[in-house]
């Protein structure tokens, strides 16, 4: 553990400066594609303001190893130097942490943290959004800021749900209540087991341009009226960011573009990213003309059983809320907005403004209705461009 307390930071400020250890950083987040650089770097390329700085805090060992890593840009507005995580605008990213070694996630996020308040003049708030409660390297940054006259604030946000998956499909449905698990039976011999419905999926780079397609088309079709003719993906930024990271992981073998085709025909999609044990359900879409068919039940049937099959531990339906989620057993994981700030009296004032809204939300939610005072409790409502849609239909 000596050598862990003894731990050396550099700051790298270009892309191109960090080419020599993007390997390094690539096998730190092997089990994590949101905190690939792959991920990060892309959202970068895309997503990058005027104005913008890039600030990656490396993390190495005595022995010149790199162990773990703070993805980190500076927004420099109205004099206020903030940092924020690389993957939070347009709130891309899910489950926001440091990189690290496993093992090492403390002593990163300390050794970030005391990188920070050495450097006093680069920064005055550090903003991370969409952070784990079981976020460990973050946490050890926030605690350690803290200990040393920083001003913390966290607020709780939308959980994150994921299904604890068993070893089989077979006992997984044992798990479900028993009208969804009848359900799900009739659903596969009915269309399955039948060939009535085909799995599709992309495997190769030639397979890709008709996969986007197809989810572009789909997702298209749970978002008509609302001005929004793609989705999320109308916004340019977000559909070409996702277009370069999705070629990325096809070649790396981590992306799930899955669709289901009835007579020819898309119904569903699924848009996915998976590692050694974990497939995240980032994005979805469903063809409504075709309720009679469940298609919304049938693409999560052929998930979950590519999940399991893969021998995943974890089916990760990401960030929000929504009911169907306990239908299919996920579990809530709770997930926090934090913000610390310098000891200023710029710092002081917006901390004392963030407790004393969060005091009287939580005085407020007796009295106003539950829908609005969650709100008020947990911040206002942002909807995440990453997460699946109900799929009940």
């Amino acid at each position: 553990m000596a050598l862990r307390e003894h731990l050396q930071t550099r700051l790298f400020q270009t892309t191109a400066d960090l080419a020599a250890y993007r390997e390094a950083w690539r096998a730190l987040a092997s089990d994590a594609p949101m905190r690939s650089p792959e991920w990060l770097l892309a959202w970068w390329d895309h997503f990058a303001m005027p104005g913008d700085q890039l600030h990656m805090i490396l993390v190495f060992d005595s022995e010149e190893n790199l162990v773990g890593l703070a993805p980190l840009y500076q927004q420099d507005t109205r004099n206020n130097k903030m940092l924020q995580a690389l993957g939070a605008r347009d709130h891309c990213s899910h489950h926001v942490n440091w990189v690290s070694a496993a093992g090492w996630e403390s002593p990163v996020g300390t050794a970030v943290a005391r990188h920070l308040l050495q450097c006093p003049r680069s920064w005055d708030q550090l903003l991370l959004e969409a952070v784990d409660a079981d976020a460990l390297a973050i946490q050890a940054t926030m605690d350690h800021l803290t200990r040393h006259g920083c001003l913390g604030h966290r607020r709780q946000i939308n959980s994150c749900w994921a299904i604890r998956l068993p070893d089989s499909w077979e006992d997984y449905l044992q798990k479900l209540s028993r009208s969804l698990r009848k359900r799900c039976r009739k659903l596969q011999r009915q269309f399955f087991d039948s060939g009535q419905i085909r799995i599709r999926q992309v495997e190769e780079e030639d397979d890709l341009e008709e996969g986007f397609n197809v989810l572009l088309k789909l997702h298209a079709a749970r978002w008509r009226g609302t001005g929004q003719p793609l989705g999320v993906f109308s916004d340019p930024a977000f559909r070409s960011f996702h277009e370069t990271v999705a070629r990325s992981f096809l070649a790396d073998r981590k992306l799930r573009l899955a669709w289901l085709e009835c007579e020819g025909e898309p119904i569903a999609v699924e848009y996915q990213f998976f590692d050694t044990e974990t497939v995240y359900a980032y994005q979805a879409g469903l063809d409504l003309a075709r309720n009679a068919y469940s298609p919304g039940k049938l693409s999560m049937i052929a998930a979950i059983r590519f999940a399991i099959d893969k021998g995943c531990k974890t089916f990760d339906l990401l960030g929000g809320d929504e009911p169907y989620k306990m239908h299919w057993r996920a579990e809530p994981k709770a997930c926090y907005d934090l913000r610390i700030w310098r000891c200023s009296l710029r710092g002081y004032s917006e901390w004392a403004v963030w407790h004393l809204y969060t005091r009287l939300a939580g005085g407020l939610k007796r009295l106003l209705p539950k829908r609005l005072a969650d709100h008020l409790a947990k911040g206002l409502p942002r909807r995440r461009k990453g997460g699946q849609p109900n799929p009940d239909s």
